[in-house]
């Protein structure tokens, strides 16, 4: 945590749950928290000023679900086959600085090759790089031959699943991410979107341990099965969901477990040229099922999180504000949508984060207009901090 304090002055401030403006006021970073929101003319003597000309302060940008170590390409798993580690972990770095250059403080990496990401987020700790602060899971726990095999720990049966959690938690991963269905890319053969994988047994036993040790569980899911499953197994989040219905949504608000629709990667494997087809064929058949299950539950009740899936086909880093605009432009609702990237994801991870609030991690981002009015404006970044530091 960085120990510099500092006062942030000269900006509208767009606070709390609601990004209520207020101005006139300027923030007072301590020890990497927003230590005070105080009035201008009330500043405390001795301590740095940093005065800017202008402009709106907004919280830095989370997102949910990422790879990092993927190209964000046509094809982001032929192009790992393609290249050595080495380059991998470069490409990996690259993608840090351009999701926190691009006012992005948070992510959430669901898989990667070997564990790279759990480095990647001890070398963004350290400061050894540059980055969005990571919550990793390295690789994710599947069944043998399941979905997503390149980044995969296999597991079979409760005792190889408690295995399978144990190891990840020993490699200090800092959320499980399990496949309890098939998936739209990754593999050509052998595997179906809407098939269960991992058993309810299976989950239930990963979630139990996860949650001993206080972590939380990422559910890749996207057949009705296999939600279901996660959803009784004590998943925390539900990545994808396509096959959403009433009582699976009664179910999630009963057992708090939130939704992370990753609507905007589904539209463009369902639409970009160039994409292997057999990933395009699988898009297009449940892209609009997915989107209508978006539109009927956005204010179920549900918490909802942003997830871009960045690294996936043609979704490069960042990708998040066009996750956000997607669901902007589903429902019609800006604000409700930016908070997804913001107020509801640090819900979802239960930190301080995604609020310009007092006791809140100082990670916000300098715009020149009000995204609660254009999400649009989040594309013209004046400045990023993170944890009181300005990494642009």
């Amino acid at each position: 945590m960085s120990q510099r304090e500092e006062i942030i002055s000269g900006l509208t401030l767009l606070v709390g749950e609601d990004f209520d403006e207020v101005h006139g006021c300027a923030i007072w970073v301590k020890n990497g928290e927003i230590h005070a929101i105080l009035p201008e003319n009330e500043l405390p003597e001795g301590v740095p000023v940093i005065q800017f000309e202008g402009g709106y302060l907004f919280p830095g940008l989370i997102d949910l679900h990422v790879h990092l170590i993927w190209s964000g390409g046509k094809d982001p798993v032929g192009d790992l086959e393609k290249e050595s580690i080495e380059q991998t972990i470069i490409r990996s770095v690259a993608n840090c600085h351009q999701q926190v250059y691009n006012g992005v403080t948070t992510v959430r990496d669901l898989g990667s090759v070997d564990d790279i990401a759990l480095e990647l987020a001890d070398a963004v700790e350290s400061s050894v790089i540059s980055g969005p602060r990571i919550i990793a899971s390295g690789k994710t726990i599947t069944m043998t031959g399941g979905h997503d095999p390149f980044w995969a720990r296999f597991a079979d049966g409760p005792i190889e699943a408690l295995k399978a959690t144990r190891e990840q938690i020993y490699k200090n991963a800092q959320v499980i991410k399990v496949s309890a269905t098939g998936g739209v890319y990754g593999r050509s053969k052998g595997e179906l979107a809407e098939n269960a994988e991992l058993n309810l047994e299976e989950l239930t036993v990963i979630c139990s341990e996860a949650h001993r040790f206080g972590l939380q569980v990422a559910s890749h899911a996207i057949g009705r099965e296999g939600i279901e499953n996660s959803i009784k197994a004590g998943v925390n989040t539900i990545e994808h969901g396509h096959y959403l219905d009433d009582p699976l949504i009664d179910l999630m608000i009963d057992r708090e477990v939130a939704w992370i629709p990753t609507l905007y990667v589904y539209q463009v494997i369902a639409q970009a040229d160039g994409i292997p087809a057999y990933a395009h064929e699988k898009a297009k058949r449940i892209t609009e099922i997915h989107q209508s299950a978006f539109k009927r539950y956005f204010k179920s009740g549900v918490l909802i999180g942003a997830g871009s899936d960045a690294g996936s086909c043609d979704t490069p880093h960042p990708s998040v504000i066009e996750e956000i605009t997607l669901m902007a432009d589903l429902t019609g609702e800006i604000k409700e949508s930016l908070k997804t990237a913001t107020v509801h994801a640090g819900k979802i991870l239960k930190m301080n984060v995604g609020q310009i609030r007092e006791g809140f991690k100082a990670d916000f981002i300098v715009l020149e207009n009000n995204p609660a009015e254009d999400i649009h404006w989040l594309r013209d970044v004046q400045a990023v901090y993170v944890e009181g530091v300005r990494v642009r």
